[in-house]
């Protein structure tokens, strides 16, 4: 189920849909295993653009296509068998060909974070060369952009090795 959280006509707001973790998506410690994070976060952006008005299929079909081009997630708290996530997903920023991407996955139970997570994504045709955004895709997926939402992590953190720490 996916649902954007704004009223029809309104501001750009965030989207989200909801999935439950499946047993064979975990690994021997009963947890999430961390790949499948990755596929969580793209149902979240697919779903996302859908939302939005544009289905990914729409995309290909006038011969385009958009890549992930780097993922960055950070793991708060593992998620289980049977739990449902839900999937906050947003646009902050647009550049040429790229987009930048912030989305939560939270229990839905109790809201409890469970990942963060940056994704850059680029425009392509089809052949694989990086391409603007076309305007009336970009119009669409305006309302799914979110300029000022605050970013809710750093990608750089600090490693003890390089603050002195042991």
């Amino acid at each position: 189920m996916a649902v954007l959280t704004r009223e029809e006509g309104t501001m750009p707001a965030s989207s989200h849909c909801q999935l439950t973790v499946r047993h064979y998506e975990c690994d021997p410690l009963g947890h999430v295993n961390h790949a499948m994070y990755v596929h969580y976060l793209e149902i979240g952006r697919l779903t996302s653009m859908a939302d939005a008005g544009l289905p990914f299929s729409a995309i290909l079909k006038q011969g385009y296509t958009v890549i992930a081009v780097d993922i960055y997630v950070q793991y708060k708290v593992p998620a289980v068998s049977e739990d449902v996530l839900d999937i906050e997903s947003y646009i902050t920023d647009f550049h040429g060909a790229m987009m930048t991407w912030h989305q939560v996955i939270r229990r839905q139970v109790d809201g409890m974070v469970m990942a963060l997570a940056e994704v850059h994504g680029a425009f392509t045709r089809a052949d694989g060369r990086p391409t603007r955004i076309p305007t009336a895709m970009r119009t669409l997926l305006e309302t799914v952009c979110v300029p000022e939402a605050a970013l809710l992590f750093s990608r750089r953190r600090q490693s003890k090795a390089t603050s002195g720490e042991l």
